[in-house]
């Protein structure tokens, strides 16, 4: 009877299950610590869009390094002398865990307690004689001035414009308005004239009935264009550019904690001499000026100050996820130079990774559970659960040194013994590398338009972190029987009509995510994962087998990592990340409406390119027994007369090696 359980890959298994266990622990609940930190969410959706750029560094270095490294050393098909052991690719492996481990866990340095929103500190308008320049409180988080190079160009809303006596002590500065401004948004006045110093007052709508009109009112001058601010208006929008002060002579930080930043284009303000005797009756020394308050300096449309808040990020969360990317690639080598693949194009590599996703199947709400049992430090025990399990996945690839993951040899193996040809004889094309590649891409970026911010979803549909991590788990359990037997089904159903599935299904999940108002629609969503994720990975794992040249193994097993993981990631990212920041929920379905039309489309293209172009030029003709082998066999076989060789190539039809592409 044959065996179901091959002894020799139990402890690949084992690596499997840590990894996806360990990853299973921290994935949901990245989007949520990142809030929980003092992220806002667009904050949060540009780390999560950024990230998984940084992520490909990982597959795309150690996958060629690896195979570069490897020859001659027999670990992932370099080599054309006998096997080794395979050290260099476990050993790489291992760190890779480690390295994830270590990177994930300094995410818990960031202090909870500490931590707040993003401060808004106080802005001001400052014009007089010489100039004009905007005064900036500096942020009391450990921040510095804001800098940029060249100009930057925008518009400063101001308001409650003044005169006064500026002093070197800043104390008519730091005095309260006198008047109140509004964030009522007016249209600017402006007033084109060559001479700054006989401004002319325009006005844009007539002043209310009770309003009494204002004498010299304040005149901001800037490139030759003088804009007057009256009382009643409330509100000016004055274009202007600004230069970031110099470090640090221009910048007295340390004695009055403002930033200044002046303009980039000539401006100036001319006191009235009629204002400038009710300013200063005593006539002593005064330096007069005009004075703003600068209204919603950060959030104006088209504002200067936009991105000038205060800042204080502990930790860099974007480099972690290089480790585990780096880890799939290489795991998903270690599967296909251990299962090796048989006469019949299988190998063992679905078994192998069904068995891991146990692992994401069973730990997520368990992590879920422990993070809503500690509300103080919510997610501890899931980034120490996957650095646990990260370690044990090391610890097992350093200390097993007979793992099968050295390289085969130029015949395969099958069950009975029989010779077959070599994998490496057959043809691959790069043109349709590249094209799996970009499919690859399309998929990762569908995936990933659910995935990014699932979570979210979940809490504002009253979820909890326990639902967050049973959606893993719904779309785990249907993968592990489904990645048993997922060779065979891919080699029975054909590995381009497994993606052209995918994308149906993927029309369904953006449906049911769509019109969903309960947290049940989301888990029916998830339990439809096994036919956009789990088969399409496993699919991708084997069709860049056959693709890729044996020597170039690891990298083969990058690219649908470096498609999928990271680019359609990021894609995905952005994409689902173009939601307001404000009543998301709908936001985030009418993105997803719209994913959703997109998958159904990309799923009738591809149908009809593949079954009505592609495939009718490209199918494999019918060919006869491998003849060359077969005559040395046979030769042998005359030798005493009783051997008779058995049939070895594909479905008794055509060549080694050609699938049902």
């Amino acid at each position: 009877m044959k065996e179901i359980v091959n002894k020799n890959l139990i402890t690949l298994k084992c690596v499997l299950f840590c990894f996806l266990a360990g990853i299973g622990c921290i994935y949901p609940f990245l989007p949520l610590h990142m809030l929980s930190v003092g992220l806002d969410r667009a904050e949060a959706r540009l780390i999560s869009a950024v990230t998984p750029c940084i992520a490909l560094l990982g597959p795309a270095v150690l996958g060629p390094l690896i195979d570069k490294l490897s020859v001659g050393r027999g670990s992932t098909g370099g080599s054309s002398g006998p096997s080794g052991s395979g050290k260099l690719l476990r050993i790489i492996t291992a760190l890779c865990l480690i390295l994830s481990a270590l990177f994930y866990s300094l995410l818990l340095a960031v202090p909870y307690t500490e931590r707040h929103e993003a401060r808004r500190p106080q802005v001001l308008f400052m014009c007089d004689a010489d100039g004009g320049y905007v005064m900036q409180e500096v942020c009391t988080e450990g921040m510095r001035c804001n800098r940029w190079d060249g100009q930057k160009s925008g518009v400063l809303a101001v308001g409650a414009c003044e005169y006064g006596c500026a002093d070197e002590n800043m104390t008519w500065v730091m005095k309260p308005f006198t008047t109140t401004s509004t964030t009522t948004t007016m249209s600017p006045l402006y007033n084109s004239v060559a001479n700054y110093t006989t401004p002319v007052v325009l006005v844009t709508e007539e002043p209310e009935d009770d309003a009494e009109f204002e004498i010299n009112p304040p005149h901001l001058c800037y490139n030759g264009q003088c804009l007057v601010y009256m009382q009643h208006e409330k509100r000016l929008r004055v274009p202007l550019s600004l230069l970031a002060p110099e470090m640090p002579e221009d910048n007295s930080t340390d004695e009055n904690n403002w930033c200044t930043y002046r303009t980039a284009g000539p401006s100036k303000c001319i006191v009235p001499a009629d204002r400038l005797q009710e300013i200063n009756p005593d006539g002593g020394e005064c330096k007069a000026a005009v004075r703003c308050q600068v209204l919603d300096p950060y959030d104006e449309p088209d504002g200067v100050l936009a991105n000038a808040e205060c800042r204080l990020v502990i930790g860099d969360p974007l480099f972690a996820d290089i480790w585990p990317t780096a880890a799939l690639a290489l795991l998903g080598a270690a599967c296909v130079i251990a299962t090796r693949e048989t006469s019949l194009g299988r190998g063992d590599v679905g078994r192998q990774l069904a068995f891991g996703t146990l692992g994401l199947a069973i730990f997520p709400p368990l992590a879920g559970l422990a993070a809503s049992e500690m509300p103080d430090t919510p997610y501890l025990v899931p980034f120490l659960l996957h650095a646990l399990f990260m370690l044990i996945g090391a610890l097992i690839l350093i200390v097993d040194s007979h793992m099968p993951l050295s390289t085969p040899e130029w015949w395969w193996h099958t069950a009975t013994g029989v010779l077959t040809m070599p994998m490496n004889a057959v043809r691959r094309y790069g043109a349709e590398t590249a094209a799996i590649f970009a499919v690859v891409v399309l998929l990762g970026t569908l995936w990933s338009g659910i995935d990014a911010y699932l979570p979210w979803t979940v809490l504002e549909l009253n979820g909890t972190s326990v639902s967050a991590g049973l959606t893993l788990t719904a779309g785990a359990l249907p993968a592990v029987p489904a990645l048993w037997w997922a060779e065979a089904v891919v080699d029975y159903i054909g590995h381009s009509n497994v993606y052209i599935a995918a994308f149906t299904f993927y029309c369904l999940r953006y449906t049911a995510l769509a019109y969903s108002t309960t947290y049940t629609w989301v888990i029916v969503s998830e339990l439809l994962e096994v036919f956009t994720l789990s088969l399409v990975w496993v699919t991708s794992v084997l069709y860049f087998r056959h693709l890729v040249p044996r020597k170039y193994t690891a990298t083969g097993q990058a690219l649908p990592v470096i498609a999928h993981f990271c680019l359609g990631r990021c894609i995905g990212a952005i994409v689902s990340g173009m939601v307001t920041l404000e009543q998301s929920i709908e936001s985030s379905r009418n993105v997803y409406r719209a994913l959703g039309v997109l998958a159904l489309l990309c799923s009738c293209v591809y149908l009809a390119l593949y079954h009505l172009l592609l495939a009718p030029r490209c199918a494999s003709p019918a060919a006869p027994p491998p003849t060359h082998l077969l005559q040395g066999l046979n030769s042998n076989g005359a030798s005493n007369g009783s051997y008779a060789p058995m049939r070895v190539y594909h479905e008794e039809r055509s060549r080694k090696g050609h699938f049902r592409y």
